[in-house]
């Protein structure tokens, strides 16, 4: 009786609603804990390509449009060398099939044919035979590129860099549909990195800069003139350790250019800190061994040019997935290489392999926050144009969480890797921060 007096009847008629606003509101609270955590990801133009030709003859046309397609093809499925592959012969032979429209425009002074195909035709000819496809929604990354030109001078190319290496680098990240951004050097880039931690490859220095620019992978690289010079190898009279001690008076500043630019130390420059190091004596031997001169003198004679890359995991720390040195004679070369690479890299870890039709898996999945019908039919549209998902059925609705009923071409962990691209799906987490069992998600309106 005491309790019917503070809660009155009417009040207990209402207290499922205020159940259920409550639930609401908690979820809400778990939800946004995780939108600081959400990967950064951009969507990519999966439908167009855009190719150089001579003319705007029809035998142009019909040349160019086959490339074009071809070039789709390595977009979409993520993988460099498709040429193997008889569906992609198939494809190619009938590129006019799958044409929708198509324009030729100038840049630069140079003559583009872009096409645009039917994306949803192809990728379903894709699916049948089994090939890969990688969706339009793909991690973002940061490029710190420095460059040492033919006079010993060094550079860190900026995101306002409209040079021909530059230009090189936008166009082939944008033919291999991978989003890349180039660092703005302003004054907050220069207060968190210098040219020394580009140039060094440090990948902590390199992560803990790129921060600001929220993005998943960061790529750095040093591009430089190989030295044919002879060298000139002597034992030293006693041995030396490889410790040295630098003396920091001698470390020249760092000079901006007319444009703005960061200008990174001369070779004469970077000799007269190593001249001010201190050798300290003891029984390790010598610094370099004769082997290793050798090796500096043979890369010499591989090419004129040598592009040393690593990139990182930006979500795992510094945490560093690959590293490499590529020589050549072509600078250009060297960067197309470097950024096919790491495309193929991404296309290996996020591209889905379709499974037959006995294999298929489906699975269910819970989606929290959705207050009206028109949350619903988003998230099941959202969930339909994931390149993991064949059919996407609402089964069931409880409050404002959906249950939705997915047939997949690929796998739970395929899913659960395009979804962490987006921040628009958050995976709900216990009161320790760890993911609950199952497949629930929080919709980030």
């Amino acid at each position: 009786m005491e309790f019917a007096k503070l809660l009155p009847v009417a009040e207990l008629h209402n207290l499922p609603k205020k159940l259920s606003q409550l639930t609401a509101a908690i979820t809400l609270l778990v939800g946004c804990a995780w939108l600081s955590m959400a990967h950064a990801s951009s969507t990519v133009e999966l439908g167009t390509g855009r190719v150089a030709v001579d003319n705007k003859s029809s035998r142009a046309l019909s040349n160019g449009t086959r490339a074009a397609l071809e070039q789709l093809l390595v977009k979409i499925t993520g993988q460099q060398d498709i040429s193997d592959y008889q569906t992609v012969d198939a494809l190619r032979r009938n590129a006019n099939r799958y044409l929708r429209a198509y324009r030729f425009t100038e840049d630069q002074g140079e003559l583009f044919l872009v096409a645009e195909f039917d994306r949803e035709l192809i990728e379903t000819e894709l699916v049948k035979q089994g090939l890969p496809i990688w969706g339009s929604r793909r991690p973002d990354a940061l490029l710190w590129l420095a460059i040492e030109d033919a006079d010993g001078e060094r550079r860190i190319v900026d995101d306002g860099n409209q040079s021909e290496i530059a230009r090189m680098t936008r166009r082939q990240a944008e033919t291999r549909g991978v989003p890349l951004a180039l660092p703005l050097m302003d004054l907050d880039d220069t207060l968190t990195i210098n040219g020394y931690d580009v140039w060094g490859l440090f990948p902590e220095q390199l992560a803990d800069a790129a921060r600001r620019y929220n993005v998943d992978y960061v790529l750095a690289a040093r591009l430089y003139p190989n030295r044919t010079r002879e060298i000139v190898y002597r034992e030293p009279e006693r041995p030396v350790s490889s410790r040295f001690i630098p003396e920091p008076f001698n470390v020249p500043a760092l000079r901006l250019n007319e444009f703005g630019e960061v200008i990174l130390p001369l070779p004469a420059e970077i000799d007269a800190i190593e001249m001010s190091w201190v050798e300290k004596e003891s029984a390790s031997g010598p610094v370099f061994t004769q082997e290793e001169f050798s090796t500096v003198a043979a890369r010499a004679k591989k090419g004129r040019y040598s592009l040393d890359y690593l990139y990182l995991a930006a979500n795992q720390g510094a945490y560093q997935i690959a590293h490499d040195t590529l020589i050549g004679d072509e600078p250009e070369a060297l960067l197309t290489t470097f950024i096919n690479d790491y495309a193929n890299y991404l296309g290996q870890n996020f591209s889905i392999l379709p499974t037959n039709g006995d294999a298929a898996q489906t699975i269910e999945i819970s989606v929290g926050n959705l207050s009206s019908l028109a949350g619903v039919v988003a998230v099941q549209n959202y969930l339909k144009n994931l390149s993991v998902t064949d059919k996407v059925m609402l089964v069931k609705q409880q409050g404002m969480v959906s249950t939705f009923h997915l047939n997949l071409l690929g796998t739970e962990q395929d899913l659960r890797s395009v979804l962490s691209l987006d921040s628009q799906l958050q995976p709900l987490t216990d009161a320790f921060g760890q993911p609950l069992q199952g497949m629930h998600y929080f919709w980030s309106q």
